[in-house]
């Protein structure tokens, strides 16, 4: 109150009082100066608000630890669901490699198949987890980017050439090769987008290519070098709408495309937070 008599600003204070048969109330005063060294306040009951407030922060650490309890579920059963299945996709290599007869063969195929697509999507939620658990560090380590975009898109280009595809790789000639950074997680990211790349287009090209911003002082005053990757294709597209939630977890452009090619919905939302972090 003194010191609202000195500033002539209003004060606040918030207080709570148990009443009995009542429960706790909350109240809140405020004191104004209303001249003459005099002081008015002005208290009224904000239970009601104060009580919504309090319910929204618990609701709010009950969903935050729900979804640490999921994340901690889900990173734990990482050896656990892949150590099976690795063993059933080894067995079927071998058995593969036994005399078969065409037919057997191709249940063969089919097995080795199911079990890849099962084994991506184990990978996608595991490292979604991660993520959001932030248990993902990146590296700093000495890599060759050449190197490592050639290899990925070397991955898709039999794909690629089975359905007449032409996969192009330009790497601009400014464009620094011997870098520290982390060579897994960019691989990783470029898997994703040139992956959709592959599976969404039937007919023409797919362009990854490799620039430099020209921001040269940045460069030498701190040792970074902002590169941009970009991964073109003539394939079906993305509408606007779709555009503003693709990035989201589980979600496609929608469900057409989900029923027609598969997948999980969450290569984007990790690339994105990939290239967050």
């Amino acid at each position: 109150i003194n010191e609202t008599l000195e500033t002539g600003k209003m004060n606040e204070l918030t207080y709570d009082l148990d009443i009995p048969d009542a429960g706790k109330k909350y109240y809140e005063a405020r004191f104004v100066e209303s001249g003459h060294d005099q002081v008015t306040v002005i208290i009224r009951d904000i239970t009601e608000r104060k009580n919504m407030e309090i319910s929204l922060i618990e609701a709010k650490e009950d969903a935050e630890e729900g979804s640490r309890l999921k994340s901690a579920f889900l990173a734990n059963m990482n050896h656990e669901i892949r150590t099976p299945m690795n063993a059933l996709l080894g067995m079927a290599d071998l058995l593969s490699e036994s005399k078969l007869d065409e037919e057997q063969k191709n249940y063969i195929r089919v097995i080795k198949s199911a079990g890849e697509n099962l084994l991506n999507l184990i990978n996608d939620i595991l490292d979604l987890s991660k993520i959001e658990r932030d248990h993902i560090k990146i590296e700093s380590i000495d890599f060759n980017l050449e190197e490592i975009v050639e290899k990925t898109c070397e991955v898709f280009s039999l794909r690629a050439h089975e359905k007449g595809l032409e996969l192009v790789l330009a790497i601009n000639d400014n464009v620094p090769l011997d870098l520290v950074g982390d060579p897994v997680r960019l691989r990783q990211v470029l898997v994703n987008l040139v992956g959709n790349a592959v599976k969404f287009t039937h007919e023409g090209e797919i362009v990854v290519e490799v620039s430099k911003s020209d921001n040269l002082k940045k460069e030498k005053e701190t040792g970074y070098v902002d590169l941009r990757f970009s991964v073109m294709d003539t394939g079906i597209g993305i509408s606007r709408k779709s555009q503003e939630s693709i990035f989201e977890s589980f979600i496609q452009g929608d469900s057409s495309t989900t029923r027609k090619y598969g997948g999980t919905g969450l290569g984007l939302t990790i690339s994105k937070r990939l290239v967050e972090l």
